[in-house]
């Protein structure tokens, strides 16, 4: 007897598990529900469709753990389609039929968000088992046991796995955008936990082989394409001079002043709306006649996650130690707009000035201070903001920061015992409850820092410095470090070696490159830091003479930026100087957004010695990314407290948005005392 479940698209009938017998098992062989859901229905007209949603792994030997037995097996949704629903399809004509929330649901904890059920569908699993028959070990491709425990906090609750998550959906039993909030929701098993991070791998992997192949094909016709190229070399020539004009021309000043004020889009046609889904408050659609919250039902899968995500904006823009300068940039209209940062950057910090619509750019902000790259964006190197941007030009802290104001930058120097001493003793006099508040230094002497205010005190700056809105980057990374990368440090050390440290995707942090001499000035002197930025070779800046450049930042870190994609053209275990990493960090990565990511994703899967640290702008991205580590990863998922104190626009989606707004760690490693 194997049991699979049946969800049926209209909630309000629940969840059920079914039967199937031993004898519809071994009649069919290998998976039995295709014919069992058959003979439900009894029709000629009928057809069962199958959706993985996990794939089979076919294991490598018979001595297996029973967990990695249960890991194993496939999860396959199974969706009763008739032919007149087939030829609809292949007609391109419409078929109506009820969107299946709870199953559409599940798909998306799998990483699959682009999937989409209707009507009722039934679920199931199948795997290899080994069957000890006749002293022999046999395995065998069969239907396995499916609970509604084993994913009812995927398909009631949220895609969002987190414990958290789940307890706040559970905290109340009433009825919200018909989600059931249950008493009480089983946890998910690992293999759900784990299924993004499997799906990605998979899709990585098929990737990398066609990759491989189109190299392949591309490499045997290599001779017919030099003798084409010669007779068309003047039209190439043509083309490529066109492409490059196209490429370097640059987007108007008027552009750019337009940039900073955007209208909000319809999440669904993407289309000026500016109303908020009533349930959540975190997604625009259009309003009436217009369809389109009919049409994208899919965000009622994610709606009253999202609700717990608008929540937490509260949370996300309290900055308590800081002075008042950082209110204007948390308000609403920062979500749909940078005019109030361009606002707060140009006529109250005086670090840029206003762009002359009729000029290009304007000469103080061609100087290039750290300020220069907060707006307009990157694009590739070439905004008008980053072409001007020199990687390998050194600047001091006054010259980067740009402030009239010298007491609001921190001094260029290693910071001592006295430091953290005088600093806690200003908590103590200045705080209630200080005890829990006071700076402490963990086993290998490194500061504990976990908020803004242990980094002012630290570094003796006031509460009114806008330090933290460039800090977020070299703070994040020195959070990344003492936080998370403990146990690759000591052995490091053990091994008398420097800590070596990938930062990979990198693109603004470029215009600010000796503002990271803050690290090593924060962590103690005889720790050594090896850093390799990673630039893909099409962000760097137009201006940049060279894709490798080397440079001591501070007497216990070296930094070496070079050009090129993990996996692509460089091999991290040897292409980069030093050899392979002991950690590999992305700031707002995105690893969803971009293909060049998933070698890091692969390479962090192969080496689970090697810790990579992320962070990720809003937290519905920060979940879907942190998945692809696995539960553990996304159980990491959390605020950063050094993310930046000003609220992003995002136009699509109303969800708190923060420069480095969350952090989460791959390859988490614990360390024994």
């Amino acid at each position: 007897m194997t049991k699979i479940i049946k969800i049926p698209c209209d909630e309000s009938i629940s969840i059920t598990e079914e039967i199937i017998s031993d004898i519809d098992t071994v009649e069919c062989g290998g998976d039995a529900i295709p014919s069992y859901l058959m003979h439900l229905v009894a029709s000629d007209d009928v057809f069962v469709d199958t959706t993985p949603l996990i794939r089979i792994s076919h294991p490598t030997s018979h001595s297996i753990s029973n967990s990695d037995w249960e890991s194993m097996p496939g999860l396959y949704v199974y969706s009763i389609c008739t032919a007149v629903h087939s030829r609809s399809e292949k007609n391109g004509e419409s078929w109506q039929c009820k969107p299946n929330l709870r199953a559409t649901r599940l798909a998306m904890s799998c990483g699959w968000h682009s999937l989409r059920f209707e009507g009722d569908v039934f679920v199931g699993r199948l795997g290899y088992v080994p069957n000890y028959h006749l002293g022999r070990t046999e395995l065998e491709l069969k239907n396995i046991d499916l609970t509604i425990d084993n994913f009812s906090s995927a398909c009631l609750c949220s895609p969002d796995l987190r414990v958290s998550v789940k307890n706040e959906f559970c905290s109340s039993v009433a009825i919200y955008n018909g989600v059931e909030k249950m008493a009480s929701v089983p946890s998910p098993p690992c293999w759900l936990e784990n299924a993004s991070k499997k799906n990605y791998l998979d899709r990585a992997s098929l990737s990398a082989l066609a990759a491989a192949m189109a190299r392949e094909e591309a490499s045997t016709d290599q001779n017919m394409d030099d003798i084409k190229n010669l007779s068309s070399s003047n039209s190439n020539n043509q083309l490529l001079e066109c492409n490059t004009s196209l490429k370097e021309k640059q987007p108007s000043t008027r552009e750019e002043e337009k940039s900073l004020n955007q209208i909000t889009l319809c999440l669904h046609c993407r289309g000026p709306s500016s109303s908020l889904c009533q349930e959540c408050s975190g997604a625009y659609f259009c309003d009436e006649p217009r369809k389109c919250k009919m049409a994208g039902w899919s965000h009622q899968c994610i709606c009253a996650t999202w609700r717990i995500y608008v929540l937490r904006r509260n949370e996300l823009s309290t900055f308590p130690y800081l002075a008042d300068w950082h209110l204007p940039l948390l308000r609403d209209d920062c979500f749909i707009s940078e005019s109030t940062y361009h606002n707060y950057l140009t006529n109250i910090l005086g670090v840029l000035s206003p762009v002359n619509i009729d000029s290009e750019y304007s000469t103080v902000n061609r100087k290039q201070t750290w300020w220069a790259t907060e707006l307009y964006g990157w694009s590739g190197g070439s905004s008008l903001s980053a072409k001007y941007v020199e990687p390998g030009r050194r600047r001091s802290y006054i010259d980067g920061f740009a402030l009239k104001d010298s007491t609001l930058i921190p001094e260029e120097r290693f910071v001592t015992k006295e430091d953290i001493f005088v600093a806690n003793e200003k908590i103590m006099q200045e705080t209630q409850f200080p005890e829990a508040r006071l700076i402490q230094t963990d086993d290998r002497g490194l500061p504990i820092l976990s908020s803004w205010e242990h980094y002012y005190r630290l570094r003796s700056l006031p509460p009114r410095s806008p330090a933290a809105l460039l800090g977020t980057y070299p703070l994040t990374l020195y959070y990344a470090i003492q936080r998370y990368g403990i146990v690759p440090l000591t052995v490091a050390q053990m091994l008398d070696k420097p800590l070596k440290i990938h930062i990979v995707g990198v693109e603004k942090e470029l215009n600010f490159v000796d503002w990271f001499q803050e690290v090593g000035f924060l962590l103690p002197e005889e720790v050594m830091i090896e850093m390799t930025w990673v630039v893909r070779e099409d962000m760097f800046p137009q201006c940049s003479q060279s894709k490798s450049i080397s440079m001591q930042l501070s007497t216990n870190m070296k930094l070496s930026i070079i050009g090129g994609t993990y996996g692509d053209s460089i091999d991290p275990n040897f292409d980069v100087n030093g050899g392979p990493p002991d950690m590999i960090i992305g700031m707002n990565a995105g690893l969803y957004a971009y293909d060049s990511w998933r070698y890091v994703v692969s390479y962090l899967h192969h080496h689970p010695n090697v810790v990579g640290v992320f962070t990720d702008y809003n937290e519905h991205s920060g979940m879907n990314c942190a998945s692809l580590g696995g539960g553990k990863a996304r159980r990491s998922l959390e605020i950063n407290p050094f993310r930046q104190p000003r609220a992003m626009p995002v136009y699509c989606m109303n969800l708190p948005q923060f420069s480095n707004g969350f952090i989460y760690v791959f390859n988490q490693q614990e360390y024994e005392v």
